[in-house]
């Protein structure tokens, strides 16, 4: 469609962030209209990891958060050197998928974001949790 911006199509594949394994691909469409709206995203993917697998990594990194005894508090993760405390890694993945949404959200046709560090984290806790962790 004239004047409705340009429009790109995509295959490309998915690893799973920590195995580095192939976790899918995909085909994608995104049109980048000539206003400043976000980009127009339609993706389809074909995983190639078990579902239940996926859920059960989900589950397992909810628990880890859960589990914590003291809130999580963090600046510059990873370091300067890339690397990044035990304690921290959950915030680290929970900011690595979080992270996609902006740039998604913020991208243009001429300028793509990426997450480099999280300059500060503080979990925080609802009244429910703050019994638990205070034992």
């Amino acid at each position: 469609i004239p004047d409705s911006g340009h429009k790109y199509y995509l295959q490309f594949t998915t690893e799973d962030y920590k195995s580095g394994e192939n976790a899918g691909s995909c085909l994608a469409t995104v049109l980048y209209p000539k206003t400043k709206s976000p980009p127009v995203v339609s993706i389809k993917c074909m995983h190639t990891q078990d579902q239940k697998q996926i859920q059960e990594e989900d589950n397992k990194l909810y628990q880890k958060i859960r589990q914590q005894t003291k809130a999580i508090i963090g600046n510059n993760i990873p370091d300067s050197y890339g690397n990044i405390e035990p304690a921290l890694e959950p915030a680290w993945a929970l900011a690595v998928a979080g992270s996609s949404y902006i740039m998604w959200e913020k991208s243009t046709e001429n300028l793509g974001y990426f997450m480099a560090q999280v300059k500060s984290v503080k979990q925080w806790v609802s009244k429910v949790e703050i019994t638990r962790l205070r034992y």
